[in-house]
């Protein structure tokens, strides 16, 4: 499949326009913090516009080290897991009299639960580097310094106009081995000359081998921003839907039509039967020739072509506590 922009940049324009995320249900962390004890920390986070999904959508920019800091000893913790699993195996190769490394398990499991608990204070004292994208004001902000930039938002922070954000498309090594991938590379329209800590390159999957990934992800940002839309109904907007005030408006004049909206129904979902739907999604939109395609209508109704399966849905038991805590102790993933 060829794309017709590559090589230049992505015109702000949506075709496809079914635009759709898998959303993890985090009502169970909320509810049972395992040994995260710090998790309220994390999930508040620093920055206001982190929690207003409905108006801020946030990316990692730069150079972060903060990547380096969140996967560095999560890494650290899994390796330290796996010769822990294998020295467990290994027991029967063992001499007599010889003394099992006790001190791996101590380690690990002391490293893994301190990391688990150190990560929201982190989190809070050494945030990110990010850029928001702010769907009410149709503004690009940084939460760091930009040399030139004058324009100042109400968070204080540099600013941008989002006429003056552009995406491409890049190939990108993405290991020591000299594996490639595709990436959308957004910056500001002048960042070559004036404003190069605007750049940033965004990871759309872990393996992005066609650069429709790319061209998804700008549709969904494209679409975002423009306000004068209600949100796109997916599971990332469904209980913030009220609080914008185009989408809500739109929600109550479906209403008075004879089409509302039920008020749970992503939340009905497990997250498995969102990855079903992303996967159908997905195959629809590489099937499609994108170089004639015509501008698709929104799904503005999900409700009539998938039927939530509730009993799909994780609850709070104790496979989910068992899976939690495993996670946490095994590699310190909050």
């Amino acid at each position: 499949m060829s794309l017709p922009y590559l090589g230049g940049k992505l015109p702000k324009k949506t075709k496809f326009n079914h635009f759709f995320d898998a959303k993890i249900d985090s009502s169970l962390r909320d509810k049972f913090h395992g040994l995260c004890f710090s998790y309220p920390w994390l999930r508040r986070g620093k920055h206001g516009f982190t929690q207003n999904p409905q108006r801020f959508i946030t990316e990692s920019c730069g150079d972060d080290p903060w990547r380096i800091l969140f996967l560095g000893p999560m890494f650290l913790g899994a390796v330290g897991t796996l010769v822990l699993i294998i020295s467990i195996l290994s027991l029967p190769l063992y001499e007599e009299g010889e003394a099992f490394p006790w001190w791996v398990w101590y380690t690990v499991i002391l490293w893994n639960v301190t990391f688990l608990n150190l990560l929201p204070v982190f989190s809070r004292f050494a945030p990110a580097n990010l850029a928001y994208f702010d769907r009410k004001t149709r503004k690009v902000g940084y939460t760091f310094d930009i040399p030139g930039c004058t324009e100042r938002d109400e968070f204080g922070n540099c600013c941008f106009p989002w006429r003056e954000i552009e995406c491409n498309v890049a190939k990108i090594t993405t290991s020591q081995h000299g594996a490639q991938a595709y990436a959308p590379f957004i910056s500001h329209e002048h960042s070559f000359f004036q404003y190069k800590n605007t750049e940033m390159t965004i990871v759309v999957t872990e393996n992005a081998q066609d650069p429709i990934y790319c061209l998804l992800f700008w549709e969904e940002l494209v679409r975002f921003m423009d306000n004068k839309k209600p949100l796109p109904d997916v599971p990332r907007y469904e209980a913030l839907r009220h609080l914008d005030p185009v989408t809500a408006e739109y929600d109550v004049a479906q209403a008075k039509a004879g089409n509302p909206r039920p008020e749970v129904y992503w939340r009905d979902m497990s997250f498995d039967q969102q990855q079903e739907i992303y996967k159908e999604l997905l195959e629809e939109c590489f099937e499609l020739d994108w170089f004639n395609l015509e501008p698709r209508d929104e799904i503005t109704a999900p409700w009539q072509r998938w039927t939530p399966k509730p009993e799909l849905k994780d609850t709070l038991n104790w496979k989910y506590k068992a899976k939690r805590l495993a996670w946490q102790l095994g590699c310190g993933f909050p």
